[in-house]
């Protein structure tokens, strides 16, 4: 069994461990990602105020990125954070105008084209996770982004993650368990239907399929901590498992031709 599929199992046997907690969980995680023989390389990206920066903070389980606490983007241009061997590039969110969008989409695509300067038959970019704001409907913003910008540009299921961010806010925060960060079944179920829905949605307009999932990174308010998050292990889990058994080799991407 190669490595990468030794990390792949171990990190499946540490999500799927009912006796550890989340921050156990994630901790672990976070030691296999120093076990993997290559860098990872993670676009996040998605709408203002799906919780990019937030998320980055939860997957580090501390702060790198700016939390933004008011309607001003924090991240206006693409930085990256290193965790060990996974390298997190973090873009601007889109849907603060058309005029920014299209400059940030253009400086998107420039680096899904971006070859790795070790290996120039590879790409840079080995997963995109792309970021959905579980709070509200209308997410027109972020399809717009997923079909347009991000599928047509790696044209490949396994190199395109979706989640759906701010579980705890969905159903304008109804059935969510303040005490013990869950959610209730009612909410659950509502999350597994959005879920669904999403995926069902992106196959209709792109005939690619993906599986999203839903977590929460934990809201932050200004001076204070931030509040334990929800299924973060889980999203890491899906990082692993979708780049360390992953070659980025140019003839894994399919690409549908577009005009810049």
């Amino acid at each position: 069994m190669a490595n990468t599929d030794i990390l792949k199992e171990l990190s499946a046997q540490i999500e799927n461990n009912p006796e550890l907690s989340q921050t156990d969980k994630q901790r672990l995680h976070n030691n296999i990602l120093k076990l993997s023989e290559q860098k990872m390389n993670i676009l996040i990206t998605g709408a203002t105020g799906c919780g990019k920066s937030s998320t980055i903070n939860a997957l580090f389980m501390k702060e790198q990125a700016t939390v933004g606490t008011d309607p001003t983007p924090e991240t206006m241009d693409i930085n990256y954070y290193e965790l060990d061997n996974l390298i997190i590039w973090d873009s601007p969110g889109l849907g603060d105008g058309k005029e920014a969008d299209e400059r940030h989409a253009k400086n998107i695509i420039k680096l899904l084209k971006e070859k790795d300067k070790k290996d120039t038959s590879k790409y840079l970019i080995d997963l995109v996770l792309v970021i959905l704001d579980g709070s509200t409907r209308d997410l027109g913003t972020s399809y717009d982004l997923i079909n347009n910008v991000i599928i047509p540009y790696i044209g490949n299921s396994k190199r395109i993650l979706v989640a759906v961010n701010q579980a705890d806010a969905a159903m304008k925060g109804k059935y969510w368990n303040e005490k013990t960060c869950l959610p209730e079944p009612q909410l659950i179920e509502f999350l597994d239907k959005k879920v669904e829905s999403i995926k069902k949605r992106i196959k209709e307009a792109t005939k690619v399929s993906v599986s999203p999932i839903y977590y929460s990174a934990g809201y932050k308010e200004p001076g204070l901590p931030q509040s334990p998050p929800y299924n973060i292990s889980k999203l890491m889990y899906y990082i692993i498992s979708n780049t360390c058994c992953r070659s980025r080799s140019c003839s894994h991407r399919t690409v549908v031709k577009k005009k810049d």
